[in-house]
């Protein structure tokens, strides 16, 4: 009979009689001897959990059992299959069943090609997820030991401004300093997203890759920096020395929820673009990609200047050198009040013909960013388990530096790519849009530029204008 053997431990487990790998395959091995069993394979987990089916000897066994290369599947111990009752029957009644596999565990003594078996399996699995989640309640009052003591409760990296040292945080000058900016600029009255142009075009010093608005929104509301710790909801004192004094992480909170509700207020808009004119800061080149910026130039008759729309890869000033996009621009000049104009008279057909919102809903659809969040919280969960093995002596450091650098290339593009997909987001839903124009009672062309300018920014996320073709960018989707 062609015998799959498979072993697990996990770090916590590795030090146990009985449970280190070389103890089980040796077992194990002696067994299919006495049973005259032929062992096809033996499949290897050190250092995963059975809290899950995501380990790769594990996939590698369920991949040979359904191309029929195994008979039977013998583990020393039900919960070096799984500790999860779910995933348990999964593994015997949907992988190794409908495989026509039996399923055998050394240590209860059982297997499922008996009636009694099968019955087993299932009362044993309750047992083995239950002892689950006494684990997994041990290792939350852990944590919450942690942070009551003041210990460091960042597993991987330090906050931007600290570095690991023991069981705290010691602080890093030159980006402790630049934390100190963030905080005072801020209070200051700069919104985040100028903070965070502002740290860009600085070149983000004292870090590797750019600034996002969700970074520095998460450094503003850390305790870490006013010297506490944190787990789940809970505060305590840390025992890491502050970056800003608890008055000044107290002030910005206050002014993080202030301006929020103030935004809100003005626009129904969390992080509202306040603008002088109409479509600034929403319009692009078609051509280069580059933001078109407002420019006057000669006085008409009437004594008033001509404002014009232009590319800034064509404007040829040094301050906004960080804007250019390419070096030959062929782009045109757009009139304001043109422009505005044409922008205006396509909400306005939106207005008079609601169905039109369904048509222009297509570049703006919803986008669901969960499994990228998962994938990363399964890549924080595998550069844990990296240094449990490594202060477990079962991982090099080399090793564990190289597994270390794949696992962060992946964390850092997934981050890129949720900045990415959050700006691509639709912040109103159709009916919401529609709510908007009918709230109007008239045509946006009669109301004052102000209010038009409210309008414009709640409906409209991006204008690309390239020659004489426009395309608008909304907020809405279905």
């Amino acid at each position: 009979m062609k015998t799959a053997i498979y072993v697990r431990v996990s770090t916590n487990e590795q030090a146990e009689e009985g449970y280190s790998i070389d103890e089980q395959i040796d077992k194990l091995k002696k067994f299919c001897e006495v049973k005259d069993w032929q062992v096809a394979n033996i499949y290897k987990d050190p250092g995963f959990t059975g809290s899950n089916i995501d380990r790769p000897g594990l996939k590698k066994l369920i991949n040979d059992v359904e191309n029929k290369k195994i008979e039977t599947v013998l583990v020393y111990k039900l919960d070096r299959l799984s500790r999860s009752q779910k995933d348990t029957l999964f593994l015997i009644e949907d992988v190794f069943g409908i495989n026509n596999t039996n399923f055998v565990s050394l240590n209860e003594n059982f297997d499922t090609s008996t009636p009694f078996g099968k019955a087993m399996i299932g009362i044993l699995a309750v047992f083995a997820q239950l002892e689950r989640e006494q684990i997994k309640e041990r290792m939350t009052m852990g944590k919450i030991g942690r942070a009551k003591a003041g210990k460091a409760m960042s597993w991987h990296w330090a906050p931007f401004g600290y570095t690991h040292k023991d069981d705290s945080y010691e602080v890093v000058d030159l980006e402790a300093q630049i934390v100190k900016q963030i905080f005072h600029d801020y209070l200051s009255g700069i919104s985040i997203t100028k903070l965070r142009d502002k740290m860009n075009d600085e070149g983000h010093i004292g870090k590797d890759i750019a600034w996002s608005y969700r970074t520095i929104r998460q450094t503003l509301d850390n305790p870490t920096y006013a010297g506490y710790t944190k787990y789940k909801d809970q505060i305590f004192p840390g025992n890491h020395e502050a970056i800003v004094s608890k008055e000044v992480y107290d002030e910005v909170q206050k002014q993080l929820e202030i301006r929020q509700k103030e935004a809100y207020k003005k626009n129904n808009n969390p992080r509202p673009f306040q603008a002088k004119y109409l479509v600034s800061g929403l319009v692009r080149c078609g051509h280069c990609g580059a933001a078109l910026g407002l420019h006057q130039y000669a006085k008409k008759k009437d004594g008033t200047r001509t404002k014009i729309y232009k590319c800034h890869s064509r404007t040829g000033k040094k301050k906004n050198v960080t804007m250019v996009k390419a070096d030959n621009c062929p782009s045109c000049d757009y009139p304001k009040e043109e422009l505005e104009n044409v922008v205006l008279s396509e909400i306005e057909k939106i207005r008079i013909n609601p169905q039109l919102i369904q048509k222009s809903s297509h570049s703006a659809q919803e986008i669901d960013d969960t499994p990228l969040i998962k994938r990363l919280e399964e890549l924080d969960r595998k550069l844990e388990k990296l240094v449990s093995l490594y202060l477990d002596e079962t991982l090099s450091l080399e090793m564990l530096n190289d597994k270390k650098e794949l696992i962060q290339k992946e964390k850092t593009a997934i981050e890129g790519k949720l900045n990415k997909t959050n700006k691509q987001k639709p912040e109103l839903k159709i009916s919401e849009a529609a709510d908007i124009l009918k709230n109007l009672k008239g045509s946006i062309l009669k109301l004052d530029y102000e209010k038009q300018k409210i309008i414009v920014r709640k409906l409209i996320k991006q204008i690309t204008l390239k020659d004489d073709e426009m395309v608008i960018q909304w907020r809405f989707a279905v």
